[in-house]
């Protein structure tokens, strides 16, 4: 799952990096069209997320004796960087100093920052977990939440009922996530058993990827064809990346690692996951006045690329440093 997680975290900062390249690009042009590719086939990165954590959860409910053990390590865990992180958007960037606001912002969390969504939605999902454990242990309970989220995100996605500004539709809708956080409960009553039959099947999961990827692509490009907006062209919330989500999850669980400096490279952005998630909105932020600063494109491939790099490897550095440095003062501590 370390491995899921990383392919996921790298996946968000390319959806987000790929949106400000494409925007400040001519639609036209052949860059605009690779932008909107790599931004599709990272389409998988939150639903992945959302699976893993459901899996985690119903491997570590198992082994709580006590219910607010489970919540005290669970969602008192998300909640202080929430916190910390939705202070430094507001101040630092958002300028908000209206204190009497900060509240209501907080339990959006888009509302703070575009990525913050996440937040208030899984400590929704952590915190109705122990119903859903319940209904996700049986196939039924998976499929009811699939019609539950298929169907909202049908009627909503292909015919606009009701109206898509609405706030009922924002990301932060549990209702979007549910099915895949309950398929990720479901995966954890058999896990084992669940990755060895993905791996028979390793051809024919790949198989259905490329024309999830044909599909998804075509969608997407069909869209912007007929004149839709790119966020409608390109969201999560729609049927095809329901089903593209699944299938690369499955190719994620169905593939063997091998040791070696890729593997050891993507455990470490999965041990930094979550400083990840947090930080590179800000760092591209102001990677981006940099870029306007001396005058180059963002609309290029070498934003992407070094975005990308920097968004990973800065909270990874900074991580270290500080363990390294937590490391010395406790070695000097026990000296004394």
């Amino acid at each position: 799952m370390d491995i899921g997680k990383a392919y996921a975290t790298l996946a968000v900062i390319m959806i987000h990096v790929s949106a400000f390249a494409m925007s400040s690009s001519n639609n036209e042009s052949f860059n605009y069209k690779i932008f909107v590719i790599l931004n599709q086939l990272a389409r998988f990165s939150v639903p992945v997320f959302v699976i893993f954590s459901g899996i985690g959860l119903g491997l570590s409910y198992r082994k709580e004796k006590s219910l607010l053990n489970f919540y005290k390590k669970r969602v008192f865990k998300v909640i202080p960087p929430y916190i910390l992180w939705g202070v430094i958007y507001l101040t630092l960037i958002n300028k908000n100093f209206n204190y009497s606001t900060w509240p209501n912002l907080f339990l959006k969390g888009d509302k703070i920052f575009y990525h913050l969504y996440f937040l208030p939605m899984i400590i929704e999902l952590y915190l109705i977990f122990p119903v859903l454990y319940i209904v996700s242990q049986k196939i039924w309970g998976v499929i009811l939440t699939l019609i539950i989220s298929g169907g909202i995100i049908t009627t909503g996605h292909y015919y606009n009922i009701p109206d898509l500004t609405l706030d009922f539709y924002s990301k932060r809708n549990i209702i979007f996530w549910l099915f895949y956080f309950s398929l990720g409960i479901y995966f954890s009553g058999n896990i084992k058993a669940s990755i060895e039959k993905l791996k028979r099947n390793k051809t024919l999961i790949i198989g259905i990827l490329l024309l999830c990827v044909t599909g998804i692509l075509w969608e997407s490009f069909n869209s912007i064809s007929l004149g839709k907006s790119l966020d409608y062209a390109t969201t999560f919330i729609r049927p095809s990346v329901i089903i593209y989500s699944i299938i690369f999850t499955a190719y994620i669980l169905s593939r063997d690692y091998k040791k070696g400096m890729a593997v050891n490279i993507l455990k470490s952005i999965s041990i930094n996951s979550f400083d990840i998630y947090f930080s590179h909105p800000l760092v591209i932020y102001y990677y981006m006045k940099v870029f306007k600063y001396y005058k180059m494109d963002i609309g290029s491939m070498e934003f992407i690329l070094s975005s990308l790099i920097l968004c990973t490897t800065l909270p990874i550095l900074i991580n270290s440093a500080r363990r390294s440095i937590f490391s010395i003062n406790l070695n000097k501590k026990k000296k004394n």
